[in-house]
């Protein structure tokens, strides 16, 4: 006969099951709590057991008995601690979700996010506004740039076509769009990327409408796209600004700045934008610093090197001779001088336009040789031309005919008779004044401002040299040389400035310090610490670097190592 068998006891208390949401986190290790976390996943572990109080008869206090079952050891050999407290605490764990829950999970998501897409995907209103990541710039948003972007796409009417490439796409290259995004915009490492955004498709749609706005220069050691620095749907206004953070985010990396000076000591010198983009601007030619311009700057206020021509003591070179505190001092000259007689700004309020004679110097320097023959209100007096030195010396070989003419048009003579007369009266004073006629062209060409001349003559005017350098004629019976006058249109290439600007509350001199520069080669421009002054947070005006810089640059006409013009970047 088969012995009787009692059923097995069946352990509800600790029966793992499989349709709750969370199981106990030491179920890895093997060794799961009987209690199990709570419905909301949180741990409920404390002790291994409930002690018991048991009192047998005639006892009064009784004593306390573990109540740990077998499957959980048994009975510990330490009992229950004096108070009732069971010995062994169970330490805490971080319960997990089961299975089935995270599939449950899952499913309700899939549902959800299916019902979603149907009901964008349905509703076009809904649909629009849910992928377009806001309103664009004025300037993308205007007829004009869609008219434009027709033309240049053939017919596609569409200005999100104009800049995103999928929007020219349709349903059936979607896999392919979202594989490229996995691949690069979307991947964990790209995401947690720092540093510059490469160049991508959507670069070359920039440059359709934008030509040659596609490189910075040609050492740099990291690229940007386009969209990294110029960011749209920001609003329907003007596009917001450049932020400094993406100039610094490689003029500020040391690391960066040394890579592109390697790349800049492999790379042609005439690759560097130069004078040739900066149209017929006349330019004094500077070298290239030796590692180009790589220094580490992270904001203008602190770190950014002092402007070039102050910092390597570029000298004037033009040979013209003009002294700025003579000009502008009280009692130095017959009529007080400010700037503006003499410097006029451009169209556009930005630089100043060329100084000419004709225009700035000629109602003071006015060339009268003949201190006989003066200008008054109803006729002009008889001067020297100014220009060309062999035109002024065949004006004064050919005094004869100048003062026939002049006495003829403002005097009003136009008998033969009374002609000669007035002719030979004329040069007869010349003679008194200068002897010859050789005499009379060194005193036009070489008399000083105090009518001094070589040799020990005077002279009563000031002739070339008072504001050129003349030297001696190369040989017999020729004209002096007269060293030619070479204006530089623009000292600081390398920023745009705008003098309009900078007169609200602002005079010339509180930048320009001439009032005691005597020399021509004095460049009197403001040195940095002048303009931190106001373009810092201290000053409270806009110190970003795209305020005096721009980033992109032409592509030089020429990479030729024949090109002779200067590079200045």
């Amino acid at each position: 006969m088969k012995a009787s068998q009692h059923p097995p006891e069946f352990p509800s208390n600790e029966y793992v099951r499989p349709n709750l949401d969370w199981e106990c986190g030491h179920l890895c290790e093997g060794c799961p709590c009987r209690i199990g976390p709570s419905p909301k996943g949180k741990c409920r572990a404390t002790f291994e057991c409930t002690p018991r109080l048991e009192v047998k008869p005639g006892e009064k206090k009784g004593h306390w008995t573990c109540t740990r079952p077998r499957s959980g050891g048994g009975k510990c050999e330490n009992g229950p601690l004096p108070d009732g407290t069971c010995c062994n605490a169970i330490p805490k764990c971080q319960p997990r979700r089961t299975l089935r829950s995270i599939r449950k999970r899952v499913v309700m998501f899939t549902v959800i996010a299916s019902f979603f897409v149907l009901f964008v995907g349905i509703s076009r209103n809904m649909r629009d506004s849910f992928i377009n990541p806001g309103p664009i710039s004025s300037v993308h948003a205007s007829a004009t740039f869609t008219k434009l972007h027709t033309k240049l796409s053939g017919g596609d009417t569409s200005n999100c076509a104009a800049c995103h490439q999928g929007a020219k796409q349709g349903v059936d290259s979607w896999h392919t769009k979202a594989f490229d995004a996995s691949q690069h915009g979307l991947t964990p490492a790209e995401l947690i990327k720092k540093g510059p955004i490469e160049t991508s498709a959507m670069d070359t749609n920039c440059l359709s409408c934008h030509a040659g706005k596609n490189f910075h220069q040609p050492d740099m050691a990291a690229q940007f796209a386009c969209y990294e620095c110029h960011k749209e749907h920001q609003g329907s206004g003007f596009m917001a600004k450049v932020d400094s953070g993406y100039c610094t985010s490689c003029h500020g990396s040391a690391e960066l700045m040394t890579a592109s000076a390697k790349i800049g000591t492999k790379t042609d010198p005439h690759a560097f934008s130069s004078i040739a983009t900066r149209g017929k601007l006349k330019i004094q030619s500077r070298e290239r610093p030796k590692n180009g311009y790589t220094e580490v700057i992270t904001a203008f206020q602190t770190d950014h090197p002092e402007f070039q021509q102050i910092r390597e003591g570029i000298r004037d070179e033009n040979s013209l001779k003009f002294n700025h505190s003579v000009h502008l001092r009280t009692g130095k000259i017959p009529r007080v001088l400010n700037c503006n007689n003499c410097h006029e700004r451009d169209g556009r309020g930005e630089y100043q336009r060329p100084i000419t004679y004709e225009k700035h110097c000629v109602e003071c320097h006015t060339l009268q040789f003949d201190p006989d023959t003066p200008a008054s209100k109803n006729k002009p007096g008889i001067y020297l031309p100014h220009g060309d030195p062999s035109y002024v010396r065949a004006y004064l070989r050919s005094l004869n005919i100048q003062y026939e003419e002049y006495a003829q048009r403002h005097e009003g003579i136009t008998r033969r008779n009374e002609l000669d007369d007035y002719v030979r009266e004329k040069k007869v004073s010349i003679e008194k004044l200068y002897e010859t006629g050789e005499n009379l062209e060194r005193a036009v060409f070489f008399a000083t401002m105090k009518g001094e001349i070589p040799g020990g003559l005077r002279a009563p005017f000031a002739g070339c040299a008072t504001c050129h350098d003349v030297s001696e004629p190369k040989s017999d019976n020729a004209t002096p040389v007269i060293k030619k006058v070479s204006t530089i249109d623009r000292w600081m290439v390398l920023g745009k400035f705008n003098h309009d600007s900078h007169q609200k509350g602002l005079t010339c001199l509180d930048c320009h310090k001439v009032m005691t520069s005597e020399l021509t080669s004095d460049l009197n421009l403001p040195s940095i610490k002048t303009c931190v002054e106001c373009h810092s947070p201290k000053g409270g005006i806009d110190h970003r670097c795209t305020r005096c810089h721009t980033y992109h640059n032409s592509q030089p006409d020429s990479l030729s190592p024949k090109s002779t013009e200067p590079s200045i970047r």
